[in-house]
């Protein structure tokens, strides 16, 4: 699993240069010094930092999310201490929130069930996978509530079904099951289950080179069928729980980070918001660590002027792309160490 990558820069800090909000701190009505920029005010070199997230330079992979949309999603999750948002609301926050970020580093699509109210499933997305969904996404939530029951399997094949009628992804094909009830609708009945019939409809998929995520919106939802999807997705967890169990705002957050973050493979070129200053003046960390400039691209990083871009080469690269470091930081304009 890809860690969520981060890029950090820090700009010129000069001896007058303000690094606060800025304003009457103490209540006397008169600015303090450092908001006005005082010669006596402290000030620490590189202390504004951004963070600008990885950049996919290849092809972005397609991830469709399949999510349940039955009427027991307008529920409280049931946790304690007690979360006052419905678990439509969670995933409407959490996933306007990654395709708002990520919506040009994957390729988003939408596919709820049920679509009737009842047991029935559309053939076609809500929407369909491409780059630059985020507006589609908060447009669905705009015109959709929960309603109806779990056809869990007749969504999930139909997602099998979309896949092979659009062209294949080489940079990666995903799905996002995200549900927080018991699969039914077996023949159509709502009162019978379909867990066989759901681990078979995700195995499907894996088996069409499709990995399935699994997402469990509730912690008293049965543990057996989500597992089970999960191996046959091919990307269970480690430990008794195989799926991601998300229950609050942060820990969805954090799942939908590290699956959207688990797709796209790290690369070792990163985007620069601003150009440095001065490139001779710069010190690029990983991980904490310094590390060396190499104009000879074997082992470190270089500056490329004209793509605004630093690029990693070598073991430090090797390390990045196979998620044994977790943050890069580019700090410029401010004095050593600078290792050549």
């Amino acid at each position: 699993m890809k860690a969520v990558w981060l890029l950090a820069f820090a700009a010129a800090c000069g001896p007058k240069m303000h690094t606060g909000s800025g304003g009457d701190d103490d209540g006397s009505g008169t600015p303090d010094a450092a908001a006005v920029g005082e010669p006596d005010a402290p000030m620490t070199c590189g202390a504004q930092t951004q963070d600008i997230g990885v950049v996919n330079l290849g092809n972005p992979p397609d991830l469709l999310v399949v999510l349940d949309r039955s009427g027991s999603m307008t529920d409280l999750p049931a946790v304690f201490p007690p979360v006052f948002e419905s678990k439509w609301d969670l995933m409407k926050d959490a996933l306007t929130s990654i395709t708002t970020m990520k919506d040009q580093a994957i390729k988003f699509g939408l596919m709820d069930f049920s679509s009737d109210g009842n047991c029935g499933v559309s053939t076609t997305p809500n929407i369909d996978i491409a780059l630059g969904t985020s507006p589609a996404f908060t447009g669905y939530y705009a015109t959709r509530t929960p309603s109806g029951n779990t056809p869990s399997h007749l969504a999930l094949g139909a997602a099998l079904t979309y896949f092979q009628s659009i062209p294949i992804n080489s940079a990666g094909r995903y799905v996002l099951f995200a549900t927080d009830g018991l699969p039914n609708c077996k023949n159509g009945d709502p009162n019978s289950t379909a867990y066989p019939e759901t681990v078979a409809a995700v195995q499907a998929l894996h088996d069409a080179g499709i990995p399935v995520y699994v997402l469990g919106l509730d912690s008293f939802i049965d543990q057996t069928v989500l597992n089970d999807a999960a191996v046959a997705g091919g990307e269970a967890l480690p430990g008794l729980t195989k799926y991601y169990s998300a229950t609050d705002p942060t820990s969805l957050a954090a799942a939908l980070q590290t699956i959207s973050g688990g797709i796209v493979v790290p690369s070792c070129t990163f985007q620069l918001q601003s150009a440095p200053p001065d490139p001779n003046n710069v010190t690029v960390t990983v991980d904490g660590t310094v590390v060396p400039r190499s104009p000879s691209h074997t082992d470190g990083w270089d500056y490329y002027p004209d793509a605004m871009t630093i690029t990693f080469f070598g073991s430090t690269c090797s390390e990045i792309q196979s998620d044994a470091s977790t943050t890069v930081s580019f700090v410029y304009g401010c004095p050593g160490p600078v290792i050549e």
